[in-house]
């Protein structure tokens, strides 16, 4: 049994990534122990969490060499901080706006007919190193040069979170994704009454190890590991800005006591990445999983098509073939198509396993009557340079905007290097002059920058995604009560926290 004090620093008016940690073992139990082990996340360990605020100046730290160098170009590019976009600190003075006025023109834009306190982000992701005790988990490849294309990644990765090094990465990550939110959208930028800034709601998605079929847990395969508690816990810290998203492998020998768990933390959403999880959607194992699901009205938010970030420790892009979605659908669970499958290439698996683009599948199954219902997609990282062709497609089909949500997929919109204006330029779908104040508006908060990106975006024919998408979608909960018992309480136990 583990538990953790874990001090996290935030800043209202800037703050630095600075860290008070304390790590307590209640046992003797060691790591490999708990890796190994085949308890459900919240039996197998409790969560105490103290998080403190502590107003700094310094910005946060950089990291240094060439490494970080190249990974801070490729990856977060900023030059300024979220707390730098309005000045709040000049008494008896009007607030002071660091944005360009076309900057604040397409902000006001993408808020005309949506207030930024209704936004919901259903794709976040938490990640970590484990080194503050959260329990996170990266593959060893990702931070050796024994493996230098997944070292170069990881690292490229992580700057875009602002996170320079493996020290202390864990803190950092998730500092800067709540600064981030903290500072989304200044009030007065909108013309509202009010000073300070507004915010919605991001689902951080918990992401489940390898598991053989036969139940064990390997973490040689595993190339990301966030526990369900880490969710859980930032939810509960944070009720304002987070809501937690569950991650269950379908093959783990205590799967559906692990779905219960969750529910019972209020979770309403499961993520999977089959491609990296090594699960295929319509094996049979799986139906118990599904009627499980469908018993605790909860859905699936399953990557489809193809994946390149996940897989240092293992990849099967068939298995992000969209038609597997039929496995879940046909058993009546709810299911979120991550990406709305805008990359890769699969076999049609329905007329003789011909080479297809995985987005044709991924229409052709919204587009069937039978799963109007249940099928949904979200349209996060479709930003990417590989996915703008898709962007436009997306707008074209209207026919499916009312099953379509918003997500982002942090930190990859904050990876310089994927996230492309000038293509999205290229294909009609932003103007130039939206392109220099979007990318002004990415040095300061990249979160804000994608939603913007999103609600600009135009089809060939002025098409553009409804403000309901960036909504919470009344058939989709992100959330359900919580189920108080002595258990979810003892995991879930805080030493005078309180909300920022």
């Amino acid at each position: 049994m583990y538990a953790w004090s874990v001090g996290v620093h935030l800043l209202h008016a800037r703050m630095a990534n600075e860290i008070a940690l304390t790590f307590e073992k209640s046992d003797a139990t060691s790591e490999e122990d708990a890796s190994t082990t085949t308890t459900t996340d919240a039996q197998a360990g409790g969560y105490t969490w103290s998080v403190r605020e502590r107003r700094l100046t310094a910005p946060p730290q950089r990291g240094r060499g060439l490494l970080s160098l190249i990974a801070k170009k490729a990856g977060g590019n900023f030059s300024r901080e979220p707390e730098d976009v309005v000045d709040y600190t000049a008494p008896g003075t009007a607030p002071l706006c660091n944005l360009s006025p076309e900057c604040q023109a397409i902000l006001r834009e993408a808020f005309s007919d949506l207030a930024p306190t209704e936004v919901v982000d259903y794709h976040v992701h938490i990640v970590g190193h484990g080194d503050s005790g959260s329990g996170c988990h990266l593959h060893s490849s990702t931070k050796t040069w024994l493996h230098p294309v997944k070292r170069l990644k990881s690292a490229i990765f992580m700057a875009a979170a602002q996170v320079p090094d493996m020290d202390n990465g864990d803190v950092q990550y998730i500092s800067r994704l709540l600064r981030l939110v903290e500072h989304y959208v200044p009030a007065h930028v909108l013309n509202e009454t009010s000073t300070g800034y507004l915010h919605g709601k991001i689902c951080l998605l918990a992401f489940d190890a390898y598991y053989e079929k036969d139940g064990r847990k390997n973490m040689d395969k595993t190339t990301l590991y966030v526990p369900n508690e880490y969710a859980y816990q930032c939810a509960k810290e944070f009720p304002d800005m987070c809501v937690a998203v569950g991650s269950v492998n379908p093959y783990r020998g205590d799967a559906i006591q692990e779905l219960e768990n969750c529910a019972a933390n209020g979770v309403a959403i499961i993520k999977w990445l089959p491609n990296s999880m090594g699960i295929n959607p319509k094996d049979q194992e799986c139906i118990p999983f599904y009627e499980k699901l469908k018993e605790l009205g909860m859905a699936l938010l399953i990557h489809v098509g193809d994946e390149h970030t996940v897989n240092a420790g293992f990849i099967d892009d068939s298995l992000g073939n969209p038609l597997l979605l039929r496995g879940p659908l046909d058993h009546g669970v709810k299911v979120i198509a991550a990406h709305c499958a805008s990359e890769g290439k699969c076999r049609d698996i329905d007329n003789q396993n011909q080479v297809v683009e995985c987005f044709d599948m991924f229409l052709r199954l919204m587009r069937e009557d039978k799963y109007k219902d249940l099928l949904f997609g979200d349209i996060s990282a479709i930003t990417a340079f590989k996915r703008v062709v898709y962007l436009r497609r997306l707008l074209e089909a209207t026919d499916i905007h009312d099953r379509l949500m918003y997500g982002s997929d942090y930190p990859v919109p904050a990876i310089n290097l994927v996230v492309s204006t000038k293509k999205m330029v290229r294909y009609g779908i932003v103007s130039q002059a939206q392109r220099a104040a979007l990318n002004e508006l990415y040095n300061f908060n990249p979160l804000v920058f994608d939603l913007a990106c999103k609600r600009l975006a135009r089809g060939p024919n002025g098409e553009a995604f409804p403000p309901a998408v960036f909504k919470a979608h009344p058939k989709l909960p992100i959330q359900q009560p919580i189920v108080a018992s002595p258990s979810t309480d003892a995991s879930l136990s805080m030493a005078g926290a309180t909300n920022s």
